[in-house]
């Protein structure tokens, strides 16, 4: 069998730093989570058991939103944002739920930073496991398809440094 039906862009961002330093210095970030930190742009959004309020998406991050709609054809209305400090920030394996994502969409995720490997694994067949690198202006999509039959994770990596997951979504407003 192979490997989750994903779009992995290794270069989607030409020049990343920038967008470090300023997600760095103008990010105000949520700590109720205590595997990592998180934040939340655009239409309210909840996650992991905590929800999000509206919050206007900075220009920073809109100019993402034009490059993801044009590369992936929706536009994404939400950007939660995970840091993991370092190679001791995980996330298990899960699926993400899409019953609140517009139909034909899914989620982008724009890695910055230090790369950490994402793992799938098949739901059907728990032997089935591919590992894809997530290099610093990368982009990698998952369709409501991938989340049906992969489960993703973020293992835990020695010795890497920060990372932050800019996740965009076309959340339907109900």
């Amino acid at each position: 069998m192979s490997g989750p039906p994903i779009h992995l862009d290794p270069a989607f961002i030409a020049s990343p730093d920038a967008l470090l330093e300023w997600l760095r210095s103008a990010v105000t970030w949520d700590e109720r989570m205590r595997a990592r930190k998180t934040a939340s742009f655009g239409v309210p959004y909840d996650y992991s058991q905590i929800a999000y309020e509206a919050v206007p998406i900075p220009l920073e991050l809109e100019v993402l939103c034009d490059r993801i709609e044009a590369r992936l054809g929706f536009r994404p209305n939400n950007c939660l944002l995970n840091h993991y400090a370092d190679g001791v920030s995980s996330m298990g394996f899960h699926s993400d739920d899409v019953t609140a994502l517009a139909p034909g969409t899914g989620v982008a995720i724009v890695s910055i930073g230090a790369t950490r490997s994402i793992s799938y694994r098949s739901k059907a067949d728990s032997s089935l496991r591919f590992d894809y690198p997530l290099p610093h202006g990368s982009l990698l999509y998952m369709s409501d398809a991938v989340q049906q039959d992969w489960l993703h994770a973020i293992p835990k990596a020695a010795g890497v440094g920060e990372r932050i997951s800019l996740t965009f979504r076309a959340v339907v407003i109900g």
